[in-house]
């Protein structure tokens, strides 16, 4: 364990330093280190648990810390997160073990001191010696729910202004459950039935989708990957609600389509798959690397997708085209339960910001549609600054776009009363995420020139 605490303190400290998502980190690092698969998986639960209750180990351990924590060492800091993770959250490694490691791994990086300090702390909090006070929900409800549940404050506030505290902590409780997994069928090589009984022959256990019979659902996080099946391309790792959006394009066989920011492919994949690899789809995003994903997407799903455009969606032209689908970078605070360190990355400047790119995808692909066609904006994000707003201002701009009701394409569960598509962690089971079809109307074009004329 030793080694892995060494592995997870490190990547820690580079999360704290670089501007890069912890799985990055993460799969850099155990590419790099000979793990167990048992080390592999201790590795990781501890270092995406921190992430994810780093706000409350922050608030026990700022009472804990006798002198300024603000100011202690950063390595300082990373050990006890994970020291004190481990004796709240787990229980396979005995008190007396996690806190001999912690204080070895402080000796060996930064000495006596401060490795009396934490063992000082962390058995202390072991023999129930430390009285840690917490904020009082009736009197401040966004302190007690953004310190009890993890989560910035500043998100908190939002939250409770839009929803009220008993759907906040619901949402903030399901965004710190550990995640399962969605597996999208591939109807073109197996039927869902003909998969569900393959994995079940290699007591991989699956259940069915209640909504969409081409997605399964699945405890086993690991290693699903590298299955035979999954390399035969018989299904793909996709979250149910990022399929949604695909279903609310209904791309049709023959037609052209381009996914706007479409790597690594698992919407581009999706399209293809519903149009029985039968429309031709042009996938365009600026990064090659992740475009190089889609390709081998692409060849093992045995799909073929027209042509991959290296481009930002921003600028690319084409011919006119069908449909086109917009899948917007965005803040991603509906995917907190499977990137947990995200809460701590994004801030309300941040929504804003990317607020101005979201709605210069959409301008460019209204420029890209033919008379009569379809748009669908979508993001993995709960917020309306980055979902109905940006489609709000673009209807402002395009009198001539409607919106056409997603209660025609996907189940009714998932729609608001606007027609948007909305789903929600605490309330789907599912990822948080957004969708809104928008219909180019000729009719009114061609009245309005009418009109013009007379």
């Amino acid at each position: 364990m030793m080694k892995s605490r060494r592995m997870i303190v490190d990547m820690l400290g580079q999360w704290d330093t670089r501007d890069v998502y912890a799985d990055i980190i993460f799969n850099h690092a155990v590419s790099k280190h000979h793990l167990s698969e048992r080390d592999r998986a201790l590795t990781q639960e501890i270092f995406f648990g921190v992430l994810r209750w780093r706000g409350k180990l922050d608030w026990i351990l700022q009472q804990l810390f006798v002198g300024k924590w603000e100011k202690s060492p950063r390595s300082v800091k990373n050990i006890l997160f994970v020291g004190l993770y481990q004796l709240m959250f787990l229980d396979r490694i005995p008190a007396y073990a996690v806190i001999n490691e912690a204080v070895t791994e402080a000796k060996q990086r930064i000495g006596k001191y401060w490795s009396g300090k934490i063992n000082a702390i962390l058995r202390n909090w072991v023999n129930g010696k430390s009285r840690v006070i917490f904020p009082d929900l009736a009197e401040s409800p966004v302190d007690a729910v953004a310190v009890q549940y993890s989560h910035p404050r500043w998100l908190v506030q939002r939250w409770i202004k839009r929803w009220g505290v008993e759907q906040t902590v619901k949402l903030c409780q399901a965004n710190n459950e550990r995640p399962g997994v969605s597996l999208r069928v591939n109807c073109l090589k197996k039927t869902p039935t003909e998969l569900y009984n393959l994995l079940a022959n290699i007591e991989v256990e699956i259940k069915p989708s209640n909504d969409n019979p081409r997605f399964f659902q699945s405890d086993q996080i690991s290693g699903l990957a590298e299955l035979e099946a999954f390399q035969k391309g018989y299904f793909s790792i996709q979250d149910e609600s990022a399929g949604l959006p695909c279903q609310l394009l209904n791309p049709q066989p023959g037609e052209v389509v381009v996914d706007l920011c479409s790597a690594p492919g698992g919407k581009t994949t999706y399209l293809a798959e519903l149009t029985e690899n039968r429309s031709t789809i042009v996938s365009v995003d600026k990064n090659y690397n992740r475009l190089l994903l889609l390709r081998e997407n692409l060849h093992r799903l045995k799909l073929n997708a027209g042509r991959l455009v290296c481009c930002d969606g921003r600028h690319f032209s084409a011919q006119k085209v069908d449909k086109v689908l917009v899948d917007a970078p965005c803040s991603g605070l509906g995917v907190l339960s499977k990137r947990a360190d995200l809460r701590w990355k994004r801030s309300e400047s941040t929504i804003k910001q990317l607020a101005e790119l979201q709605l210069a995808l959409l301008e460019n692909a209204a420029r890209l549609l033919h008379p009569c066609g379809v748009i669908v904006y979508s993001t993995c994000t709960i917020e309306p600054d980055e979902n109905e707003k940006i489609v709000q201002q673009f209807l402002e701009r395009h009198p001539d776009y409607n919106v056409e009701s997603a209660n025609k394409f996907v189940s009714e569960k998932f729609v608001n009363q606007q027609g948007y598509v909305y789903t929600y962690p605490h309330r789907h089971q599912m990822d948080g995420s957004f969708a809104a079809r928008l219909k180019k109307n000729n009719n009114l074009l061609n009245n309005q020139s009418s009109g013009l004329k007379t």
